[in-house]
């Protein structure tokens, strides 16, 4: 019964990892600071969605975040969008 489970639970993990086109898409999308700061640079920043297959623009401020954090709509497109 552990098996079948591990299986199961293996085949959704490849599913999943599959669905997207980098793995950097997964990520949180892009936010600003590390929660209890606020950076004060003024970078227009592009963060994919999988909910939505979109990629949405945000102010990213120069610090925290991750790299779901692109430079243009269509950087973020081409490496997320499907």
């Amino acid at each position: 019964m552990k098996f079948i489970a591990a299986v199961c639970l293996m085949f959704a993990l490849v599913a999943v990892a599959l669905g997207l086109k980098d793995p950097i898409c997964g990520l949180p999308a892009g936010v600003d600071g590390n929660g209890l700061i606020k950076c004060s640079a003024f970078m227009p920043s592009f963060s994919y969605h999988p909910e939505s297959n979109s990629c949405e623009k945000f102010i990213y401020g120069g610090c925290g975040g991750n790299d779901n954090r692109f430079g243009s709509q269509e950087l973020c497109e081409q490496k997320c969008k499907e």
